[in-house]
């Protein structure tokens, strides 16, 4: 898998339990690629030594879902043992419910940039690892925009950039935009 061999430190992670409840976002602040051990900022407190959790890991080669098992070296510390890991595609990916704000500053259109004079503020409905469900106050998206979505995980800025496949005008006049991920070199 090209995620296990270009390492996750410093890549998102969003974190569930077993039965995929949410439990946070965090950033992973170090990946020992043999043992496939990584290390969180997030000391996952309310979650006990041994139990297993399941994550979707965005990094620099795409995103991808794994399951874990939570240790706890010393105090404030912790560290998930990641297997089975796995890209998905398609519809076939699970979508994690975040609901947080994010700006739109710039988006491609036809090949070339351009940029709002004032950020636009959306909401991330929820993520996959393979794309980003976006509400927007502003319509007229077209299939094929790229959008540069930039938002913060536990005060860490993150952007993530997303192709529009669909709008859909929502019945409190705002819009939703499903968009693939794309990776950018």
């Amino acid at each position: 898998m090209p995620s296990a061999t270009g390492g996750f430190k410093d890549a998102w992670a969003i974190i569930y339990d077993s039965k995929n409840n949410y439990l946070t976002r965090t950033v992973i602040t170090e990946h020992d690629k043999k043992t496939m051990n990584i290390e969180i900022e997030d000391s996952l407190d309310n979650v006990k030594v041994g139990a297993r959790v399941n994550l979707l890991v965005i990094h620099s080669g795409g995103a991808s879902e794994f399951s874990g098992t939570v240790w706890k070296p010393s105090p404030g510390a912790c560290e998930i043992s990641l297997f089975g890991g796995r890209e998905r595609k398609g519809r076939t990916s699970a979508r994690h419910v975040l609901n947080i704000p994010a700006s739109i500053k710039d988006l491609t259109v036809n090949g070339g940039q351009e940029s709002f004079r004032e950020p636009l503020q959306v909401t991330i409905e929820n993520l996959s690892s393979s794309g980003v469900l976006i509400r927007s106050p502003l319509g007229g998206f077209e299939s094929g925009y790229v959008l540069k979505i930039e938002f913060s995980i536990n005060g860490s800025d993150a952007i993530i950039f997303g192709k529009v496949l669909r709008e859909q005008k929502n019945p409190d006049f705002t819009f939703c935009y499903g968009c693939q991920l794309i990776f950018l070199e």
